[in-house]
């Protein structure tokens, strides 16, 4: 648990000991689950799953018909339950994708770090990122008289996408806006970070190694805007 709090001040050390440290990765891999978990409760409930279907399905391409039909499903406890099922598993399952990732990139270096060790280290570079912004975000929707008229893909305006139109903008362009965030910036800037402390790379190559996979991530999420 101390490990949560190490990666605030001092995380430069924490990195670095990894290696030695057993399970680094259990604290801030459920610490991550909770966060995220909470995060969706807090909105599911306060804004409601019927306006989060319907805030998706308007740029789904779906028909009229399709669309009335994935509405009236949404406030069925089954579709509730299935969305806190979603982000319980989302946590885990990028942790384990990007320390996967920077595993293979690790063994181009002299110091290839094991696989725990980089997970742990993802683990707890993300608990910030995350944390952050879930705080922020759960602060914008309590504070919302009138939370319709929040988006939900885009509640926290720290990114270009926030400062543009949708509707005036190619599906593909926003997607590439919406991942120009200061605070997504900053993550990469602290998984770099930590990737050279494991592996004694140096800062270039780690932040080569993380944009590398951020950069994949944006064209993924390009692509996958202009198909669905």
């Amino acid at each position: 648990m101390k490990a949560l709090l190490e990666v605030f001040y001092q995380p430069g050390t924490l990195f670095e000991s990894l290696p030695e440290r057993r399970s680094a990765w259990v604290a801030p891999l459920l610490a991550s689950i909770v966060v995220m978990t909470l995060l969706t409760v807090l909105t599911v409930n306060l804004i409601g799953m019927r306006e989060i279907m319907q805030q998706r399905l308007a740029t789904s391409g779906l028909n009229p018909e399709q669309i009335q039909q994935a509405l009236a499903n949404a406030d069925k406890p089954a579709q509730v339950y299935v969305s806190y099922a979603a982000a319980a598993i989302v946590a885990p399952v990028t942790l384990l994708v990007i320390a996967g990732a920077l595993t293979a990139f690790g063994m181009m270096t002299s110091r290839a770090p094991k696989f725990g060790a980089m997970f742990a280290m993802v683990a707890l570079a993300f608990f910030p990122y995350w944390l952050v912004t879930g705080a922020m975000s759960a602060v914008i929707i309590l504070a919302t008289p009138d939370r319709s008229t929040l988006d939900i893909s885009n509640i926290i305006a720290t990114n270009a996408a926030a400062y543009m139109d949708r509707n005036t903008v190619s599906k593909g362009m926003y997607s590439l806006y919406g991942s120009l965030d200061a605070l997504s910036f900053a993550l990469i800037w602290l998984l770099g970070f930590g990737f050279s402390k494991l592996t004694k790379a140096g800062m270039f190559f780690g932040l080569a190694a993380v944009g590398t996979l951020w950069a994949f991530y944006v064209l993924m999420k390009m692509g996958a805007s202009l198909v669905f």
